[in-house]
């Protein structure tokens, strides 16, 4: 009750301050200057009082209330408790609704030294009032027996057997019993990185909040200039919380969730990445706007996309549109919330491109003087290519829905579209992200430029002519290796010069040395990883990679529910141990399974479990057979192939199961032929090995070991073990560990990359702070 009193105030107060704001704006006058003020503080201490009323019902495990029963219980360490309090829908809302309150004080301050406050804390105050009505619709306060009624509502004498219960009405005998503990937290989430990433990730929403309402206090005030120098900085710092959000969020999949990488291109990650990516290309036409003038309606545009994007987000998050096809999609919140998302979406863009529309004569329509030789041309196409990369990005996310309405049924786009469609606009943005930085403003001396390409091209060629010897091959990724090595050594050069002069000056040249980073962590960890399934029995070693020896050797408890699976692993004098963990989990009824990484300087060694095999007593033999090999086995020839991966969906292996992958044999016995395909299953996550048995020869097979080569099909490889009728085998199986291995090179480039581009965003965030703070003095 109190806590819903206290969301419903919030409301109010900050519909009051709204209009308060927007009067204010109209008149000029300082009542309605004061109420707004006091209406948006006291909705400030409103959600502050209900978000800390809410984190002390979790705290002291009030089960009484929907929600801290379904995410929390008696036995969570106090960090994981208190992130609970954003574990579910209501509880997010509620942080998002938090952390818009706050931001809104400084922004307040902020805005109103600029003479900007009215305007601002007006659109502001909308966005606060259309969280919290979700709140209203999504009550984080609301009581188990108003959720579950049939089950939790009583009547007549409680028995004594009884002991947590709350009468509901004690004259007519109505009572509820309580549940003594909650369901506690989905193990998934129960990491570290659950008390980081949401609360990094949220500040990034709220924070991509503020170049949209400072567009729309530009085209309200008429001022279509001056806006885009004070929401400068907080453009970057938006695109600065949101890139750290959504950087520990691949952090966490990767050392968690044990499908072998950072980013899965799921719908979901997707829907973080395209408001940033489009913030991205804000902060450059920005930038090229607070030099020349121009671009003026690109930046209202580029503003009301980037949080339309947001809330697009949301409601893709929590809509439930998404729950067929993506692994992070929230359930189905209601049709309330779902519409109530869907209004908000229409009506926030609605008015922001009206405004920009019904103004857009007025605007000024500054002549473009600069050449194509100029840092402007440069940032607009860079720009241009980062939104394009988004729309593509946005279409691929949205699959799901167009062929919903199109087709009935929801399917995603495989992750190759993203690859082909970003792949040739990064080779671009690499390559302008270095080409810009030798260009001046307006415009540039063409001896100069040439000046400054000799030695970064130079050192360009040297990398890309090492990365062929080396043995890459494709042209694409040639082209994009030379263009992210050229952006590196440019802005290493043109960064030292800068860092000599002026520190505060070396933002720019820092973040594209950052982006260089990650281009390059991206190709060398994606595409030059090197993966093998295999079935490790206890106690002998395998050979992997043709290098490594693995040798499982046995597992101990990490907990009470957790077993750790121990492997030992050789490399050359390289020696060390890794234990994936898996358990089963009555909370998802599923195995879980939890990845163990070695990080070294120049790779990882990733290892993720994926099955435990007791020994089934069977005598088996195993053979390796290369592509078109054959082997003889007692008079049997069995040859490979190929795989077929015709059953294997990438969508679906981030789901955590649906999936199966065949090798493709011929089995030839004197004149008769036939051809098998034992299995691979994936199911929910649980491996599953499926043999087959030859209807003429008396052979079994299984996979034993899978080695498809993308680079070169012709060298993969399938280890097979086989019983003979016969028992003329070598040995009996013992308990076998099923894992999926793999080396990741330089992966830490992307982590250094990450902390590099980031880095730069602080430099750049605090320069333009200080001059937008020394302009509005004068």
């Amino acid at each position: 009750m109190l806590g819903q009193a206290l969301v419903l105030f919030a409301f109010i107060s900050s519909l009051i301050s709204g209009v308060s704001y927007y009067l204010n704006h109209k008149r000029g006058d300082i009542v309605n200057l004061n109420v707004a003020r006091y209406s948006y503080h006291a909705a400030v201490i409103s959600v502050m009082g209900f978000c800390s009323f809410l984190i002390y019902l979790i705290l002291t495990h009030q089960f009484q209330y929907t929600y801290v029963w379904n995410y929390s219980s008696t036995d969570l360490p106090t960090p994981l408790l208190i992130s609970t309090f954003y574990a579910g829908q209501e509880g997010s809302f509620s942080l998002w609704a938090l952390y818009t309150a706050i931001i809104g004080v400084v922004l307040m301050g902020y805005a109103s030294r600029r003479n900007y406050e009215s305007s601002v804390m007006f659109v502001w105050n909308w966005i606060l009032a259309f969280l919290l009505l979700m709140l209203i619709v999504k009550n984080p306060f609301e009581n188990i027996w108003e959720a579950f009624p049939k089950e939790i509502i009583q009547t007549g004498p409680i028995p004594p057997t009884v002991t947590n219960f709350l009468w509901l009405d004690e004259v007519k005998g109505i009572w509820a019993q309580i549940p003594q503990e909650g369901r506690s937290l989905n193990p998934l989430l129960q990491n570290y990185w659950m008390v980081i990433h949401p609360q990094i990730l949220f500040s990034g929403f709220t924070a991509m909040a503020i170049p949209f309402v400072f567009a729309i206090a530009g085209l309200l005030k008429r001022d279509y200039q001056g806006w885009v120098r004070i929401a400068k900085p907080w453009s970057v710092f938006a695109a600065t919380a949101l890139g750290t959000g959504i950087i520990l969020g691949g952090y966490w999949a990767y050392e968690t969730l044990g499908w072998g990488g950072y980013w899965g291109w799921d719908p979901v990650e997707n829907s973080s990445l395209i408001p940033w990516l489009v913030c991205i290309g804000l902060i450059h036409t920005m930038m090229s706007q607070a030099r020349s003038g121009a671009f003026v309606k690109t930046n209202f545009v580029l503003s009301i996309l980037a949080y339309m994007l947001v809330l697009y987000s949301t409601f893709l998050t929590r809509s439930g549109v998404l729950g067929e096809t993506s692994v992070h999609s929230f359930v189905d919140p209601g049709m309330y919330a779902y519409w109530l998302l869907l209004s908000v979406i229409f009506l926030f863009g609605g008015t922001g491109f009206y405004l920009l529309l019904s103004r857009m004569k007025e605007m000024p329509n500054v002549k473009i003087e600069h050449s194509i030789y100029s840092r402007e041309f440069a940032l607009f196409l860079g720009a241009y290519a980062i939104c394009l990369s988004a729309l593509f990005i946005v279409i691929g996310t949205s699959a799901p829905i167009i062929t919903q309405i199109l087709q009935g049924k929801s399917s995603a786009v495989d992750t190759s579209f993203y690859v082909k469609t970003t792949l040739p606009i990064g080779i671009a943005v690499s390559f302008l992200a270095g080409f810009g930085q030798l260009l001046w403003w307006k415009n540039s001396n063409k001896n100069k430029i040439i000046q400054g390409l000799i030695l970064p091209l130079i050192l360009s060629v040297l990398f890309t002519v090492v990365m062929v010897l080396i043995g890459v091959t494709e042209i694409q990724v040639l082209l994009f290796l030379f263009t992210a090595g050229f952006a590196l050594f440019v802005n290493l050069i043109i960064g030292f010069q800068i860092f000599k002069g002026d520190p505060k000056y070396s933002g720019g040249a820092l973040s594209h040395i950052g982006l260089a980073f990650l281009f390059l962590g991206f190709v060398s960890s994606e595409g030059f990883d090197r993966m093998e399934t295999v079935s490790l029995e206890r106690g002998k070693p395998l050979q992997v990679f043709s290098d490594y020896q693995l040798t499982y050797v046995g597992m101990k408890n990490v907990d009470a529910e957790r077993y750790g699976f121990m492997v030992d692993v050789e490399h050359g004098k390289e020696k060390f141990t890794v234990m994936p963990v898996m358990h089963y989990s009555n909370y998802t009824q599923n195995v879980l399974r939890h990845p163990d990484v070695k990080n070294m300087y120049t790779k990882d060694f990733y290892i993720a479990p994926m099955s435990l095999e007791e020994s089934d007593g069977k005598q088996e033999s195993t053979i390796s057979l290369l592509k078109g090999e054959t082997k003889n086995l007692q008079g049997i020839q069995v040859k490979f192939i190929d795989y077929d991966f015709s059953n294997m969906d990438k969508t679906k292996m981030l789901e955590g199961g649906g999936f199966s992958i065949g090798a493709m044999l011929e089995i030839r016995s004197g004149e008769k032929v036939e051809q098998l395909m034992p299995l691979m299953k994936n199911d929910g996550g649980q491996v599953n090995y499926i043999p087959v048995k030859s209807t003429f020869a008396d052979i079994e097979l299984k996979i034993n070991k899978l080695q498809p080569n993308r680079e070169d099909p012709t060298k993969s490889r399938v280890e097979l073990s086989f019983v003979l009728p016969n028992g003329n085998s070598q040995s009996v199986k013992l308990e076998t560990l099923v894992v999926e291995a793999s080396i990741k090179p330089l992966i830490n480039l992307v982590w250094v990359g990450t902390i590099t581009l980031l880095v730069g965003f602080i430099i750049t965030i605090v320069r333009r702070s200080q001059e937008t703070r020394l302009k509005s003095q004068v």
